[in-house]
C-alpha cells in the first residue's frame, strides 16, 4: 500500500496506523510512502488506515476506509474503473460498462492530471493513470 498526498507534498515523518485483518500497524511513513503488510491466509481485505498529520495528536487527522484485492489490467475498463475509484475519482461499480458515471470519473481524473477532458480512457489517461496508481 502507497499513502501520499493528491498535491505530492511530503509525507515523510507521518505517523499512519493501518488495521486490516487480524494486524495492526503502527507506523512512521518513509519516503517513498510506502507500507508492505504480508496477511495471514485467513484475513479479511478490508480494513482501515488513519492518518495522523499533526505530531501528538491523539485522534486521526483522517481515516480512509481500504479494500485489498486484485486489480483487472490497466489495459481494461474495469481495470481503469477500480485504480479510478481507488484514487477517489468515482466510476461506479467497476463492471467494464462505459456508463455516465465512469464518464465522469474519468473526466474528473483527466481535469487533475492535465489531460485532454473527453472522459473516454484512451492510452494516455492509461499511461497517466497507471503512473499515479503504481502499477
Amino acid at each position: 500500500m502507497q499513502v501520499s498526498y493528491d498535491d505530492g507534498d511530503d509525507i515523510t515523518g507521518k505517523r499512519v496506523v493501518l488495521n486490516i485483518g487480524s494486524q495492526t500497524i503502527d507506523t512512521v511513513l518513509q519516503s517513498d510512502g510506502l507500507i508492505e503488510v504480508e496477511l495471514n491466509n485467513n484475513d479479511a481485505l478490508t480494513g482501515t488506515v488513519d492518518l495522523y498529520l499533526n505530531e501528538g495528536d491523539t485522534t486521526p487527522t483522517k481515516s480512509f476506509a481500504v479494500q485489498i484485492g486484485n486489480l483487472d489490467p490497466i489495459d481494461t475498463l474495469s481495470g481503469v474503473q477500480g485504480r479510478c475509484n481507488m484514487l477517489g475519482f468515482n466510476c461506479g461499480k467497476v463492471d467494464g460498462v462505459m456508463g455516465q458515471k465512469t464518464r465522469i470519473g474519468v473526466k474528473e481524473f483527466q481535469y487533475e492530471h492535465d489531460l485532454d477532458i473527453d472522459g473516454i480512457p484512451g492510452p494516455k489517461t492509461k499511461a497517466k493513470l497507471q503512473q499515479v496508481f503504481g502499477s
